[in-house]
């Protein structure tokens, strides 16, 4: 009937390359590999044009074929493991929850987690001599198990043997002092121009101004809610009451809320439009830090589709050069001659 009909039109819609299915307005790239001695070493997951939308689309479309008990399931939730993040989730919450519910009923109706007995063994180059095992089973299936790897050089080989569904992911963090080195979005959404203003005794004060716009307007006329997220020096301080009353105070009219987090002030818009919207704010040290990094990110991206994102660098070169005396600025401070001197005058 009915039903039919709608499910056959739903799997026309279908995509697949490959070992993975998926749905999603034009064809996703599948995650890329380098050939190394002849073996295969998978790279990282770049931002996708449609990311949001279609771990969505494909989430949905996984619970209606658990539903049908349809036997291509597989190929779907292996699609939907290769698009996680480091931390988990997806892309953005709302397509985190739906593929979080349509994994869970995956799970309990393929009764895979019964027969679940998986041990995994993990050797990285950077751990000579070290073999990590994970013991994957039906009492611990929810407990999540890590392995460091502090020095983050070389290849991790990976063994699995056993029945069931583990998913394993590898986490590499590291920085970058170059706009040109920073991901760049698959599509550009917004325009971004950022500035801190230092003033006060050593650079104890910063004025940040950051205006920001949407230009991906052959999509739409407006983005959704817009974040900004603008990266703080160690040992700065906002007061939360002042940014509230900064968005109460209605200056910027699509700015609806401010948090001070311990390394950031997050911004939440209800949309950004063609037009730049502007927003400043203050911040002090409350905590002498010297030796600081010289570059700090400010990041706009749309709530609902994080893939629409632009990042740029701020070069706070004036903190950087601040030595520990300079920052301490006073004679209490140890091992500060110029600070801890004092003159003696006589009449």
């Amino acid at each position: 009937p009915k039903a039919d009909q709608a499910f056959i039109l739903l799997a026309e819609k279908k995509k697949t390359q490959g070992p993975l299915a998926y749905w999603g307005r034009i064809e996703v790239p599948v995650p890329d590999y380098k050939l190394e001695n002849n073996k295969p070493f998978l790279l990282p997951r770049l931002p996708a044009i449609y990311d949001s939308e279609n771990i969505e689309a494909t989430a949905y479309a996984l619970m209606v074929y658990v539903q049908r008990q349809e036997l291509q399931t597989d190929a779907i939730v292996k699609w939907l493991n290769t698009q996680r993040l480091h931390d988990g989730g997806w892309a953005s919450t709302q397509d985190t929850v739906v593929a979080m519910r349509a994994l869970i009923e995956y799970t309990i109706k393929s009764r895979i987690r019964d027969v679940t007995n998986l041990t995994i063994s993990i050797e990285a180059v950077a751990l000579p001599g070290k073999i990590t095992p994970f013991h994957v089973n039906t009492r611990n299936l929810a407990t999540q198990q890590k392995v460091k790897i502090p020095n983050a050089y070389g290849t991790v080989k990976v063994e699995a043997k056993g029945a069931g569904y583990a998913i394993l992911q590898l986490k590499v963090q590291y920085g970058v002092d170059i706009n040109e080195f920073v991901t760049q979005p698959p599509v550009k959404a917004f325009d971004l121009k950022a500035q801190a203003f230092f003033g006060g005794r050593n650079a104890s004060i910063i004025t940040y101004e950051s205006c920001q716009s949407w230009t991906y307007l052959d999509e739409s006329e407006q983005s959704g809610m817009a974040v900004l997220e603008v990266k703080l020096p160690t040992g700065y301080f906002v007061h939360q009451p002042r940014l509230d009353k900064y968005v109460l105070s209605g200056q910027v009219p699509n700015l609806k809320r401010a948090r001070y987090l311990p390394d950031k002030v997050v911004l939440y818009f209800d949309y950004l439009d063609q037009y730049p919207t502007c927003v400043n704010f203050t911040v002090e040290r409350f905590f002498p830090v010297a030796n600081m990094t010289r570059y700090l990110p400010v990041k706009v991206y749309d709530y609902y589709a994080p893939e629409r994102f632009n990042e740029t660098i701020l070069d706070a070169f004036t903190l950087y050069r601040l030595d520990i005396c300079q920052v301490c600025g006073s004679y209490q401070c140890p091992y500060c001659p110029i600070f801890a001197g004092s003159r003696v005058s006589s009449t």
